[in-house]
Order: structure tokens, then sequence, then C-alpha cells
């Protein structure tokens, strides 16, 4: 049996389909506007937490790639500080070579040996490099010089501790060379103040056998030791290149599988915009009939 339908159930049938048109048409148009398509969490709940997993992801490679860059400046400048120490001691190595020379005079050795001390004080000023304020060489206490040009030597207690920065998931490197190891390989090898101490002294004494040998012996190592250090610091800046190289790469694919669940699909959602402008004109045309009978028009 089919039920009566009377005309104000077919008013609020009508009303409530007309409601519902606009709710899609301004829904589009939001989209369209806003240029997303989840807008809050009621438009794609299960969109919605993918794309608060991938925005916390994003975040973490953010601050990982801030310390990768911090890091990058760091071992940059010790580099350069490194660089700074060979060049003394390739020019210390060339100074016990001419002091070697037999046929040198005295004075002659007198005044290498003069050198050789300024070169002593140059590698407590290339000790005492910094960036940004902060001792490259200074172990965890950044504020404290390392080296004291006066004496000159290392600053007692020598600070052995490292700066350690997280580079990627449960990624940790340190970033800094420590005083202790710039001063020499250890060992047999006196620290580098000594040996340029005793190499001028040996100088002043003409004491050929020790400069020629034992001095030559000590800066070779020494050189070796930078050189090691360098080393390291280049395999690390290597290691933070390719892990920055690789957050990029990880970066765009998270923006795109962002872009993915949020972003509004412009060409789909025009057509679906049009579609529904249709739909709300023929709702119209509709009611236009609906609503129109009244009393009046039935007793004319």
């Amino acid at each position: 049996m089919i039920g009566r339908v009377g005309s104000h159930q077919m008013v609020r049938n009508f009303l409530a389909g007309m409601n519902d048109n606009n709710v899609r048409v301004a829904e589009v148009q939001r989209q369209l506007t806003t240029g997303k398509r989840v807008n809050n969490p009621g438009d794609d709940p299960v969109g919605v937490g993918l794309a608060l997993g991938i925005r916390n992801d994003l975040e973490s490679v953010r601050a990982w790639s801030q310390n990768i860059a911090d890091s990058s400046s760091w071992l940059s400048a010790t580099d350069s500080a490194l660089g700074n120490q060979m060049e003394i001691l390739q020019r210390a190595h060339e100074l016990a070579v001419q002091g070697a020379n037999g046929s040198l005079s005295a004075d002659a050795r007198g005044m290498i040996a003069t050198e050789v001390r300024a070169l002593r004080d140059q590698v407590a000023e290339a000790g005492n490099a910094s960036l940004g304020g902060r001792y490259l060489f200074g172990g965890t206490r950044t504020d404290t010089a390392p080296f004291d040009p006066a004496v000159p030597g290392p600053v007692a207690p020598v600070n052995t501790g490292l700066l350690n920065r997280e580079v990627g998931q449960g990624q940790v490197m340190s970033v800094n060379v420590t005083a202790d190891r710039v001063l020499g390989p250890g060992g047999g090898t006196p620290d580098v103040f000594q040996t340029l101490t005793e190499l001028a002294d040996s100088l002043d004494a003409s004491d050929l056998n020790a400069v020629g040998r034992t001095a030559l012996t000590r800066l070779d190592a020494h050189m070796d030791n930078i050189n090691s250090l360098r080393g390291e610091v280049a395999a690390k800046v290597n290691r933070l290149e390719l892990t920055g190289s690789r957050f990029a790469i990880d970066d765009i694919a998270r923006q795109d599988q962002l872009a993915e669940i949020e972003d509004t699909d412009m060409a789909q959602a025009i057509m679906d915009l049009r579609t529904r402008e249709n739909v709300l004109r023929a709702s119209l045309s509709v009611g236009a009939r609906v609503i129109q009978p009244s009393l009046v028009d039935f007793l004319r």
C-alpha cells in the first residue's frame, strides 16, 4: 500500500535535499579555495592519521638535517685548522733538513732555531682555532682555549670530551678532535711543543745527529698523525653528505605522500563542482514546481 504524501512532507523532503546539495557544493568549493582535500579530521580520519605520522617524520628529518649542517661546518673548520698545523710541521721539517747541513755556520743554525721557536708559537695559535666563538679542539669545554700561547703548550687539564650529534635514527657521531690528539700520536713521540723545542735547542747546540735523525723522525710522526686526523674528519664529512642527500630524497618522497593524502585533485574537484552545481540547479527547478501550488492556486 502506498502511503499518503502531504504537501508539507514534500516541502520538507525538498528542503532536506536542497540543504544536502548546498553542503556538497560548499565542500568542493572549500577544497578548491584551500587547495586541501582534508581540512579537519572528519574529512578523512584514516588519512589524517597517516598525515600526522608523515609530519612527525618530516620534523625529525629537519632536526637531523640541521645537526648535519652544523656538524659539517664544524668538521670543515676542523679540517682547515688541521691543515694549518700541517703547514707548520712541513715548514719545521724543511728547517730541520736545512739545519742538518754540516756546511751551515752556527749563526745560520741559530737563525733557523729562532724560526722553529716561532713555529712552535704558531702551533698554539692554530690549535686555538674557533668557530662562532667555540674552540674546535677544546673538547666539551668549547668556551676555553685548549692551548696557552704564553707557555706555549696545552692548558691543563686537557679536556678530552667528545661532542656527539644525532644525525639520524639511532646514529650518533662525534664531530670534534680533542687537543690531546692534536699534540701528537703519543707512544714514544714527544708532543709537538716538546719536539719543536728540542729541535730548536739541537740547532743552537749544532747537534746534527739530533737535528737530522731524531727531530726529522719525530716530525714525520707528527705529520702522519695530522694526516690521519684529517682523513678521519674527511670520512665523517663524506658520511654526513651521504646522509644529508638521503634525507633530501626522503623529504621529497614524504612531501609527495603528504600531498597525495591532503591536497585537492584540482581537475577532479572542478568536475565535481560542475556536477554538483548542475544537480543543485536541477533541484531548484524541481523545487519551484513542488512549492509553487497553494490554496489560492486551487481556488482559481
